[in-house]
């Protein structure tokens, strides 16, 4: 029998994209689904179906906890999923005794989300730990609150297609590549650096097609400058500077999900196209770059890369400042 069923989904694209499958699973059961999606992540709206959507802001609101709170009073749903831990969520169980609530919990090294009270009003929940190791990565975590396998068949989403106009610009084969401004900072890297890797890339793909998670910048001008550059925001103009590199300018998030589908490999600092690559089930090389100051700091890392990747088995490549290196490293796993 079909359930009234309400999601709290209002963080980031990424998180959204590792929801995906738990979500899927609740829409093939059931045909009442709600879920609130945040101002951040609800471009990606196109990965939910038919679902009823909500907007509210990433850090709620009064108007939004108002807002939330009416809609339980009103629609009377059977049950509540808690994907997104923030703590208002927690005292809803106190309330509303007659809806089973479902819940991703956090247990913390300064504090726990919720508290240990609140946790005994919620019908089934599934501890991420910032603490120890994870078992289980983020995507289990969340389907273990259904008892439900990891299976999923991308084709069940129903995407568009990627508009002729830009297919016929695109080569039949090639890599992905995502340029994150904060991560090049954080090695101290800039646009030699990215010709290097880039350059790597073109080498074995002939053709590698890059984003950029900043734009209006020295960056931005500078790949529009050196490189074939397609905009989707001016109607997807085309500027085309013979070369086998291709810039995705201002790409939305469907064109982007769409294009790492089609992409043969991902080359990708960890986060929101790591999810992507493997919702698609595409081969992924994962960069990381960060410092390790102390102990503390090791033990934080571990724990949280456990808590989004363990058990995914995707390639990850742990880079330092040395640019030859780190395109030696990556050129090994592409």
């Amino acid at each position: 029998m079909s359930k009234k069923i309400l999601i709290f989904k209002n963080d980031r694209g990424g998180d959204l994209v590792s929801s995906v499958r738990l979500i899927y699973k609740l829409i093939k059961n059931n045909g009442n689904i709600s879920i609130y999606l945040s101002n951040v992540n609800y471009d990606f709206r196109f990965l939910l179906g038919d679902l009823k959507i909500k907007k509210i802001n990433f850090n709620l609101s009064f108007f939004d906890k108002f807002k939330i709170f009416f809609d339980l009073i009103k629609n009377k749903y059977e049950e509540v999923y808690i994907l997104t831990p923030k703590n208002f969520y927690y005292y809803m169980p106190l309330i509303f005794r007659k809806t089973k609530f479902f819940a991703i919990t956090i247990n913390g090294k300064k504090r726990d989300r919720p508290i240990q009270f609140l946790r005994k009003y919620l019908y089934k929940y599934s501890i991420a730990y910032r603490t120890k190791l994870n078992k289980k990565n983020i995507i289990q975590n969340q389907l273990s609150l259904i008892d439900a396998k990891e299976d999923f068949d991308y084709h069940d989403l129903k995407l568009n297609k990627i508009n002729n106009n830009i297919a016929k610009k695109l080569p039949n084969n090639f890599a992905f590549f995502q340029f994150k401004k904060s991560f090049f900072d954080q090695l101290k890297w800039s646009t030699n650096e990215f010709e290097k890797i880039t350059q790597m890339i073109a080498d074995k793909y002939k053709f590698v097609i890059f984003s950029s998670d900043i734009e209006n910048n020295y960056y931005d001008s500078y790949f529009i400058k050196n490189y074939t550059t397609i905009d989707f925001q001016n109607q997807n103009s085309f500027l085309n500077k013979n070369t086998n590199v291709i810039y995705l300018r201002k790409v939305d998030p469907e064109n982007l999900c769409l294009l790492i589908k089609m992409a043969d490999k991902v080359i990708c600092p960890h986060g929101l196209v790591t999810q992507i690559a493997y919702l698609f089930n595409k081969k992924s090389v994962n960069l990381f770059g960060f410092k390790i100051n102390n102990i503390d700091e090791y033990h934080h890392q571990k724990f949280s890369f456990s808590e989004w990747y363990s058990n995914m088995k995707i390639t990850f490549v742990f880079l330092n400042s040395n640019i030859d290196k780190a395109v030696k490293k990556i050129s090994k796993f592409i």
